[in-house]
């Protein structure tokens, strides 16, 4: 292939991946609201190659912007790690659109008394305290903060991860950061 080809296959995959993406939000919408929720795939597993992979694949992707990550997991945490990874790919995804491009994006994971936590904060505008309630409703992306891709899925995909987890997935947003919180007994 020559380049002008390369790109145009390269714009084509990112395509699909895309399309790809949001057809399993839509999937997993459906099965959260219509069935018996998120299934889930649990083991005991060392999350820190799952959390990561997450992160430099954003990396990559947003290689202008500057993501710190401090990932503690020292035993193994029960869970699916296919979920927690959705899960912090929504969350990291949101903190690079939404949040200033200038500052960073700081991811935490962690366990301390029986809990497992992961954490992704940026800097930028706050969240009004009203629209904080509304950020893990369905399609309510265009009302909080207008955006030009996603169906508003992602955050409400990635609270019922968390409540799948038997966790919780909070917001909380000041003007000097905007941090979104999953806890779930480990």
């Amino acid at each position: 292939m020559d380049a002008q080809q390369a790109t145009v296959a390269k714009l084509v995959s990112t395509s699909a991946d895309r399309m790809s993406g949001l057809i399993d939000d839509i999937m997993d919408f459906a099965r959260g609201r219509l069935g018996d929720g998120m299934t889930l795939a649990r083991n005991f597993v060392q999350l820190d190659p799952f959390l990561t992979q997450v992160i430099d694949e954003l990396r990559s992707t947003w290689p202008t912007r500057t993501i710190k990550a401090e990932v503690s997991l020292l035993d193994a945490v029960y869970c699916d790690p296919g979920r927690l990874s959705q899960m912090l790919s929504n969350l990291l995804a949101n903190a690079l659109i939404h949040g200033a491009t200038e500052g960073p994006v700081f991811i935490r994971a962690f366990c301390q008394n029986g809990v497992f936590e992961l954490s992704v904060s940026n800097t930028g505008d706050p969240i009004a305290t009203a629209d904080i309630a509304r950020l893990f409703q369905p399609f309510t992306r265009d009302e909080v903060r207008p955006c030009r891709s996603g169906l508003g899925l992602g955050l409400y995909i990635a609270s019922e991860i968390a409540r799948a987890h038997g966790g919780q997935l909070h917001a909380t947003s000041t003007a000097d950061e905007t941090r979104f919180t999953f806890r779930m007994p480990v």
